[in-house]
């Protein structure tokens, strides 16, 4: 039962991928959805082969790598320079916070002061 339900969970999966990639792409946009889709059908390859339906499996195979050659690049892709296009940072500015006078000292028992006394209990 719940193999079944992972199978559906699947082939939903799948359906729900192209129905997206048909109402919003052109001209090869989703360009990640060939992975997904390599990825989702080899899933379904592998629980096939697992029940032993070897000519369903291999049927799912080879659509999965019909996808997989679809995909755009690979890992082999130098990685795009970003860092190129940055501005040179500018100097730090040094702020000197301390201040230079000192508040009056005041009598915490005068009845001006900022101060509260706390009662000890």
């Amino acid at each position: 039962m719940l193999a079944g339900l992972a199978d559906l969970r699947l082939l939903i999966d799948i359906w729900s991928m192209k129905l997206f990639v048909w109402l919003l792409g052109t001209s090869g946009q989703f360009l990640d959805s060939h992975l997904f889709f390599y990825v989702r059908y080899s899933e379904l390859a592998a629980r096939q082969e697992r029940r032993g339906h070897l000519a369903r499996a291999a049927r799912l195979d080879a659509i999965a790598e019909h996808y997989f050659q679809l995909a755009p690049g690979g890992d082999d892709d130098p990685p795009e320079a970003a860092a190129a296009a940055m501005p040179v940072p500018q100097q730090w500015v040094f702020t000197d916070a301390v201040g230079k006078t000192r508040a009056p000292a005041t009598n915490p028992d005068s009845e001006h002061s900022l101060m509260t006394a706390i009662p000890v209990r």
